[in-house]
């Protein structure tokens, strides 16, 4: 929509991070690839959970491969420390060349995308989803902050500085459910925008179960709808029963019946576990 399309405009202008609040299921992450898509990008993500540390968005050592290494007797190569130190997502996003060679050199989990446009140049930028920041220890959301503003990071294995090299600078998208408070310095250094579930809720649930699960019956999609929705009426607003409760809940009808009636039948049987309003 146009909010979000400003949101985008906004932060890349200014050159500052975008962060997408709202519920579960409202389209956060989308919309940050929908932006990698628009801005021509390619589009990188870091999931956060709750025990992510602010160093793997920077870098990792690969200790396991470096002990199995030294097992199978590949002294030579177990004796360079640069061949086991990962650059994570936002050292990719902010000097692409020096990631993917260091890259080369490492067997690591983090990979960037594959199906970059070829006019792309890795001097143009790029566009980093952090999703669920809230997730996190409030020293994840305090170190990106340092690195934000410094535009830059040290690798001190490698006795390396990773510099921003791309102009534009990378767009950087976090994500937040709104679960913990997030730093007022971080807030300050963000364009913020709040995207909110729209007013009919009934026809949003159901055009997005359609979405994911097409295969099942209106007659489903609109009765599991009206069950969460009931349970979110009477939940608390700080723990509401939402768009996610709502597809696992077709995701687990799907799974336990073929046929739209024995889907139904299942669904008195299974809503319960999805609800929030009797939860603790």
């Amino acid at each position: 929509d146009a909010s979000s399309a400003h949101a985008i405009i906004a932060a890349v202008a200014a050159g500052r991070p975008l962060l997408v609040r709202g519920e579960p299921g409202v389209g956060k992450s989308q919309l940050a690839r929908v932006a990698a898509y628009l801005l021509g990008r390619p589009f990188l993500a870091f999931v956060v959970q709750p025990d992510s540390e602010y160093q793997e968005l920077l870098w990792a050592m690969d200790h396991t491969a470096r002990l199995a290494d030294a097992q199978l007797g590949e002294r030579d190569r177990v004796r360079e420390v640069r061949n086991y130190v990962g650059p994570g997502a936002l050292w990719w996003a902010l000097d692409w060349a020096s990631a993917e060679e260091q890259s080369g050199r490492c067997r690591h989990n983090f990979n960037p995308p594959s199906d970059i446009d070829p006019a792309w140049s890795k001097a143009s930028g790029s566009v980093l989803l952090i999703d669920e920041i809230d997730k996190a220890d409030i020293a994840l959301a305090n170190g990106l902050l340092e690195v934000l503003g410094n535009g830059q990071f040290a690798v001190p294995p490698l006795g390396l500085t990773v510099s921003s090299t791309t102009h534009p600078p990378p767009l950087v998208v976090l994500t937040s459910n709104d679960t913990r408070q997030l730093p007022p310095a971080l807030l300050r250094r963000c364009v913020v925008l709040r995207m909110p579930l729209p007013e009919d809720l009934f026809g949003h649930f159901v055009d997005r179960g359609e979405t994911h699960f097409s295969d099942l019956d209106p007659r489903v999609l609109a009765t599991a709808a009206e069950q969460i929705l009931a349970d979110r009426a009477a939940c608390a607003a700080t723990a509401r029963t939402g768009l996610a409760e709502y597809l696992d809940l077709l995701r687990a009808l799907r799974e336990v019946a073929a046929d739209a009636e024995g889907q139904l039948e299942w669904l008195e049987r299974l809503a319960v576990y999805f609800k929030k309003s009797h939860a603790g």
